[in-house]
């Protein structure tokens, strides 16, 4: 890893003002692309409060949890959603239940059982958990592994898995094993080996 601190020295981590639009925000990324995750950022958007106009845009904040939880799904596959319309305002109803505040009060919960609390969300893995656990809560010892992330991981702990697909026991093992070495700086790590890989996979012209 310090060879990629070096190269890519400013890399940062950004710390959330409020974890309820990091939670929701990433109810979007699932088999996504950053444009399509953007444009459903923006959408959600429109149905909450005003912030201001810049330049003749209006900007608003992501809408409270009730808000979420009362859109139709109908809306939302229209907005170009496609099975997230539902999992979305599902995913608010059961955070509703459990009571105000229960997406802030993951932050005095270990991690361990902050993802756990997590994926009992319905449409939240152990991916999803890891990015909410890291960007939402603050919890660096997280670490997110996508498509990029597992390929870093598996040449540097099990290049034996590189051509086999992730399970969620590879993931917990691989995750754990770069926990185990880099403890609560394991997610602020991650960044650095997704954003290599990235740039390496771009290069390719987007191609593995």
């Amino acid at each position: 890893m310090l060879p990629l601190l070096s190269h890519f020295g400013g890399l940062r981590v950004m710390r959330t003002s409020c974890p309820s639009d990091t939670f929701f925000s990433f109810l979007c990324t699932p088999n996504n692309n950053i444009e399509r995750i953007k444009k459903m950022v923006s959408a959600l958007s429109r149905f909450g409060e005003p912030l201001d106009t810049v330049e003749g845009v209006s900007l608003r904040r992501l809408p409270d949890v009730e808000v979420v939880a009362s859109i139709p799904e109908s809306v939302l596959r229209e907005q170009g959603f496609g099975y997230r319309a539902r999992t979305i305002p599902l995913a608010a109803q059961q955070v509703i239940e459990r009571g105000d505040g229960w997406i802030d009060g993951l932050k005095v919960l270990s991690y361990e059982v902050a993802h756990r609390e997590l994926m009992a969300i319905s449409g939240i893995g152990p991916k999803l958990a890891d990015c909410i656990a890291l960007f939402a809560l603050d919890m660096t010892e997280a670490v997110p592994v996508d498509t990029h992330v597992w390929k870093g991981l598996c040449h540097m702990y099990r290049p034996e898995w590189l051509d086999l697909s992730t399970t969620d026991v590879r993931y917990r093992e691989l995750a754990a094993i770069f926990r185990g070495k880099l403890g609560p700086l394991a997610g602020w790590a991650q960044q650095y080996l997704f954003y290599e890989h990235m740039i390496r996979w771009r290069a390719r012209g987007g191609s593995e």
